[in-house]
């Protein structure tokens, strides 16, 4: 907005999620309320001997042009017309925020695990009180943290949409399974199984020739698709190339205590990794396979998975990552 330093950001008592947004907002887009402190008022009223001071903003009271109640039936909120405002209304990082309030606002359901109810709650719990008295000032700062997340956490998922379609190789067997292949980039795979692939295959760099690899089948098809055959592949590749004398027939087993050990079937079914966050692999135990070459011995198993049996999983619910 620009302008000059703004002293004071006023709000209704018992601040709902739109006079948070509206603060949040404020705090993260107007570097002109810096310094600036929160009041509160009735519901409807201004700070009173605010009249006419460009220093003080009023929010979802006051009637001010960041009071919504003025619109009637408009279904709207004080922290739209605010984004709108600052020019961050198209903001990806703050769909789901504005969303939310404006749901809330106009008396329309959301989820009982919603930020909404944390931000009723936080004012009950005895942490957020001062000798009995609710210290705004600690609620503040826990739902600014919230926000902070959250559009964090939207930021990166449009930045990762944006990404996967520069790092994302797609491969459709014949039996249509999708896989997508993610060298260096396992920060995307949930973005790949949003976009609808059915196995993800992932690399990780973690040196000069050394990385680690990441097969995992969606969520959805838990029950459905084994992963078995795949690490019975990777396991006789990497057996070949490491002259490890072993039967195909004994490759299938679950973990890790195997004759090739640096390749771990899950117990699900559903992942097959070489080296993880919590299993560190030794110097010797990096896989050998080229990585341009681990899409082609994960496809082998999966395209022998008969046609009829992907239609079936097909025509099962919608799935949702």
């Amino acid at each position: 907005m620009g302008g000059p330093q703004i002293e004071t950001l006023v709000g209704h008592r018992f601040p709902d999620d739109d006079v948070w947004l509206c603060f949040w907002l404020a705090k993260k887009f107007m570097p002109e309320t810096t310094n600036a402190e929160i009041a509160f008022v009735n519901a409807g009223e201004s700070l009173p001997g605010s009249n006419g001071d460009p220093s003080v903003i009023h929010f979802d009271t006051g009637g001010g042009q960041f009071d919504q109640h003025h619109l009637g039936d408009v279904e709207t909120s004080s922290a739209a017309l605010l984004a709108e405002k600052l020019s961050v209304a198209q903001d990806p990082g703050l769909k789901e925020l504005l969303l939310m309030v404006k749901r809330t606002d106009n008396v329309r359901p959301v989820e009982h695990t919603n930020l909404h109810y944390l931000i009723e709650g936080y004012p009950r719990l005895k942490k957020f009180q001062t000798e009995g008295r609710i210290d705004w000032g600690k609620v503040q700062e826990r739902i600014f943290d919230d926000f902070d997340i959250i559009y964090g956490q939207e930021t990166q998922r449009t930045q990762s949409r944006r990404d996967l379609q520069k790092y994302a190789r797609w491969t459709i067997l014949p039996n249509e399974l999708k896989v997508a292949t993610i060298l260096w980039h396992p920060e995307l795979r949930e973005a790949a199984f949003e976009r609808g692939a059915d196995v993800v295959l992932w690399t990780r760099a973690k040196g000069r020739n050394k990385f680690y690899v990441g097969i995992q089948r969606h969520r959805k098809l838990k029950g459905l698709l084994s992963l078995r055959g795949v690490a019975v592949n990777l396991r006789a590749a990497e057996a070949s190339i490491r002259e490890i004398k072993v039967r195909r027939e004994n490759l299938g087993y679950v973990g890790r205590e195997g004759p090739v050990s640096n390749w771990l079937l899950h117990q699900s079914f559903g992942l097959v990794a070489s080296g993880t966050k919590s299993w560190k692999l030794e110097s010797d135990e990096y896989t050998k396979i080229h990585p341009q070459d681990l899409t082609t011995f994960t496809c082998v198993p999966l395209s022998a998975i008969p046609a009829d049996q992907i239609g079936k999983w097909r025509r099962q619910e919608p799935r949702a990552t």
